[in-house]
């Protein structure tokens, strides 16, 4: 097995409900809630489902429970961990690391704007343009980040843990406050028909099941090393196996039911469907505008993307803020300060690049090229170090013990098997066939 924690203090250790909604909270996001809904209606319909499942089944939850498994069998955060894997292999982790820096700063950016519409819903639209042009969304920027610190500075059970316990239900009561008023408006069924009707033709495509494949990236925060951070502070009573197929679960639920909400809100209003910032910041301001009580559920819709995206960043932040704890022993409210400021650094071209300032990282605006780094093609990379390294170089007999602790269900040996031969191949895959799209 591998050594435990060093140093004189425990590592603090969540509940099992507060473990759930953090975990949970790391997983939906951005991408669940404007994201998946249009790919699903862009990729056949309800027949988009069959490919994102299988990926989900194949490497999303088998790649979870790994990261859980790795966290708490390790004790540490991801540099941490792959260091006690083998002290030649620490510098691998520093990967996922600064991944997870990066995305945290440029992910603050548009969780940003959420908050600034927010506001907008209740004193009046700004165009999308004439906002990220004025100084506002570096002021919601900063707010962001100086949010998710002060959350994130206090221990693990009053900070993270508290927030989701109260962040969760609060996206959960939005979700169905939103999803009873999308089902009421008079051309649902057009909305509906739209995103599940299945077109089992685009099965044949490759593209849909790469697709499929990035948005299980996209959506279970697999490869930035959070998810084994989580897992460090697993105590040992805790079933992985059960406790990710619920995450992963709840994660899928919550990406499904947006679609419920987005299509029958754009279809019955005359819009066509469109992703990302285009749909969250000009076409649905445009429709809460027009329609009955709008100002209420404007402001409902950006309260939920916020608190997807904030619940997100809590994990992003603490990723960064572990491994500066574990492996320089700094105080957390230091380290907080310094990978705070770090995103702050680093997401400040990001926050001006829709400002007018035009600034660009190969041809395109700077947030939309680190997004395209550092959020799609480093994932499978990063998945991949993480999956051959514990899966090849931590000893199966210990590997499974430790996934099987307190597990009704026992994986056997032909799990590791599948984690060393099938995932990479699978991930190596993906990776090409997104590499291959973009020439």
């Amino acid at each position: 097995m591998p050594p435990e924690s060093t140093g004189s203090t425990k590592r603090a250790e969540w509940s099992r409900y507060g473990f759930i909604l953090a975990a949970i909270g790391s997983a939906v996001g951005l991408g669940n809630i404007w994201r998946f809904p249009y790919v699903v209606g862009e990729n056949g319909g309800g027949a988009f489902l069959i490919p994102y499942i299988i990926s989900f089944l194949c490497f999303g939850i088998p790649l979870m429970i790994l990261e859980f498994t790795v966290g708490r069998g390790f004790r540490g955060s991801v540099v941490t961990a792959f260091g006690r894997l083998h002290p030649r292999l620490r510098h691998l982790g520093l990967l996922p690391f600064v991944m997870v820096i990066v995305v945290f700063s440029y992910y603050s950016v548009i969780a940003g704007w959420t908050l600034a519409y927010v506001l907008f819903s209740v004193t009046g639209y700004m165009d999308f343009e004439t906002f990220t042009s004025s100084p506002l969304p570096l002021v919601t920027f900063f707010a962001t980040i100086l949010l998710a610190g002060s959350v994130v500075k206090v221990d693990l059970k009053a900070g993270i843990e508290r927030a989701n316990r109260y962040l969760m239900p609060v996206l959960g009561l939005a979700l169905l406050v939103m999803l009873v008023q999308a089902l009421t408006l008079p051309g649902v069924q057009a909305g509906l028909t739209y995103y599940l009707t299945p077109d089992l033709s685009v099965l044949s495509d490759p593209g849909i099941w790469v697709q499929a494949a990035g948005q299980v990236f996209f959506s279970l925060s697999i490869g930035f090393g959070v998810l084994l951070t989580y897992g460090s502070y697993l105590s040992d009573t805790e079933s992985i196996p059960r406790s990710a197929v619920l995450i992963a679960g709840a994660d899928f639920l919550v990406a499904l039911i947006a679609g419920f909400i987005i299509f029958p809100v754009v279809f019955s209003f005359g819009f066509d469907p469109v992703s990302g910032p285009q749909l969250a910041f000009i076409t649905l301001p445009e429709i809460f505008s027009t329609m009955a009580f709008g100002s209420f559920f404007g402001a409902l819709f950006f309260i939920l993307l916020f608190v997807g995206a904030l619940s997100s960043i809590l994990s992003m932040v603490e990723g960064g803020v572990a491994t500066i704890v574990d492996e320089w022993a700094w105080p957390r409210e230091k380290a907080t300060l310094l990978v705070c400021i770090l995103a702050a650094i680093i997401g400040l071209p990001s926050a001006l690049s829709y400002a007018g300032f035009d600034i660009t990282l190969f041809g395109a605006p700077f947030l939309d090229s680190v997004d395209l780094l550092f959020g799609i093609l480093l994932v499978p990379v990063s998945a991949s170090v993480i999956c051959i390294a514990f899966s090849w170089l931590w000893k199966p007999e210990s590997l499974l013990a430790e996934v099987n602790k307190n597990s009704r269900f026992k994986f056997p040996r032909a799990a590791v098997t599948y984690l060393r031969y099938v995932v990479p191949v699978l991930l190596f895959v993906t990776l090409a066939s997104t590499v291959a799209g973009m020439l």
